[in-house]
């Protein structure tokens, strides 16, 4: 049922998005989706709540436990495109319809994001001295645009072909240089 209407808010937005497109594509009646969410601004909460702090977790993780950046900055990409090639990216779902959550929810998802954008800066900096932490910053948030595009744009692609062009791109981005 999350999955589903995380691509109906990814498909369109929130105000076009209706409970019973929901519950029938999901394969269940209105009143069966209300037993599970009050309603669907309850519904679009947890379709971005869980996502957002599973790809922090796994981030902060990785940060703590690897202890040589290049390998943390892999496998933070690596994690990354594996949520993204799964469902579609909460980050996306977010920003088409962040207009339609309480402000005390929208507060807590974007201190979510940035603490997950926080992990990697923190990974990429000792790598990239080249870079002021601002410049980090901004090169993380672009990553994180390329790779979340793989989402609405694998047409004609396998995973494995997306994972691969996605993955080698955004180490190039990071790294500055050929390949890792």
């Amino acid at each position: 049922m999350i999955a589903v209407a995380a691509e109906l808010f990814l498909q369109h937005s929130y105000d076009a998005v209706t409970i019973e497109m929901i519950a029938a594509r999901a394969g269940i009646t209105g009143p069966g989706l209300y037993r599970h969410f009050q309603n669907k601004q309850a519904l679009l909460i947890a379709v971005l709540e869980e996502p957002t702090q599973i790809v922090h977790e796994f981030a902060k993780r990785i940060a703590e436990t690897t202890t040589e950046p290049k390998a943390a900055i892999m496998a933070m990409v690596e994690s990354h495109m594996r949520l993204i090639l799964k469902g579609p990216p909460s980050t996306l779902i977010f920003t088409k319809n962040e207009h339609a959550l309480p402000e005390h929810d929208r507060r807590r998802i974007r201190r979510e994001m940035a603490l997950y954008a926080e992990e990697w800066v923190s990974v990429l900096i000792p790598l990239r001295p080249d870079l002021s932490e601002p410049e980090a910053r901004l090169l993380t948030q672009a990553v994180f645009s390329m790779l979340n595009t793989a989402a609405t744009l694998k047409k004609g692609l396998n995973e494995e072909s997306i994972s691969s062009i996605m993955r080698q791109a955004a180490l190039h981005a990071l790294l500055g240089r050929g390949d890792p």
